[in-house]
């Protein structure tokens, strides 16, 4: 019904970053997902959660926000709920709770390629648009996970960032030769090393607003939050860009920058453009309409960045 009849939301909605949690069995995706629910993070997300099995997510996990959390159960996203996804999608946008974000959880057996191709072809598509895809890998069971299912294969070459979590638990040069391992499979995505999932969630989800940056970029200094190695620095941008030269610079950004996000002005656009990029995946769109008088400039986290050549190369753009 959605795909003949058009997605019935307001064409000037905003639009919502959908992000894909992915990982076999066991990886830990859970443990994530119960740190994005429960820690204080400001962002306003909706979670649809997919369980093979009958039993759905533990209501403990969920806490008081149970209407935020959608559970697809008895089935993967990627075959069996697949006709699911649009229409919880489609619930949380008409809900109109101004969200700042959907986490997609799949099962751990489910090929992220099928529910990224849906997104991508749905009429939801100008309402929520995929930001990235984030594979949790068990580093304890790599290689038996590897071997045991297609799916575990797909959801490391279809990922933007790579967490090997559990690397409290193996030997000191296992994260190393699982992170050669996986280069192999996709050499683009970002990797990092984690025990139970305690990364940055800025990298994960949402960098923060360029408009909530101004006194940070009055001052030319970098973001003091660090968090397992990780920092954030925020790059002015005074004048228009070339759009090309964004595009190439967005795809052409180092291992070390896992996200970046905020305002520019292009020389071909008129208005505010919203950027977003995670991993090697980058979006350019029209800003949301309160966001013509944000700040422009860009937001990078990541880890061990070249703050001075990004600056200097991004500057290079105008």
């Amino acid at each position: 019904m959605l795909a003949q009849r058009g997605s019935g939301l307001p064409p000037g909605a905003a639009i919502v970053p959908v992000t894909i949690l992915t990982g076999f069995l066991g990886a830990g995706k859970t443990t994530l997902l119960n740190r994005v629910l429960t820690e204080s993070h400001g962002a306003r997300l909706a979670v649809i959660v997919n369980e093979f099995g009958e039993l759905g997510v533990d209501g403990a996990l969920v806490g008081d926000d149970a209407s935020s959390v959608i559970e697809l159960a008895n089935g993967c996203v990627c075959c069996a709920t697949r006709g699911q996804l649009l229409p919880s999608l489609y619930r949380l946008l008409a809900d109109d709770r101004q969200l700042d974000g959907i986490l997609i959880e799949t099962s751990g057996l489910a090929d992220p390629f099928p529910v990224v191709e849906e997104l991508a072809h749905s009429t939801l598509a100008d309402h929520a648009r995929l930001d990235g895809v984030i594979a949790v890998i068990d580093a304890l069971n790599f290689d038996r996970n590897l071997d045991s299912a297609e799916a575990a294969y797909q959801q490391i070459v279809g990922a933007d960032i790579l967490l090997v979590n559990k690397t409290d638990l193996v030997a000191a040069d296992i994260p190393g030769r699982i992170a050669k391992g996986v280069r192999t499979l996709n050499a683009h995505a970002r990797i990092v090393d984690c025990a139970r999932c305690d990364v940055p969630l800025e990298i994960l989800f949402d960098a923060p607003r360029a408009s909530s940056c101004a006194a940070q970029r009055s001052i030319e200094v970098e973001h003091d939050q660090r968090h397992g190695g990780f920092a954030s620095a925020v790059l002015a941008v005074d004048e228009p860009l070339s759009g090309d030269r964004l595009a190439a610079w967005l795809g052409d950004l180092p291992a070390s920058v896992f996200r970046a996000k905020g305002f520019v002005r292009l020389q071909e656009a008129d208005g505010v453009v919203e950027v977003s990029a995670v991993g090697t995946r980058y979006v350019l769109q029209p800003a949301p309409r309160d966001a013509a008088k944000a700040v422009t400039g860009l937001v990078v986290i990541g880890r061990a960045m070249p703050i001075a050549d990004l600056r200097q190369s991004l500057a290079a753009c105008a």
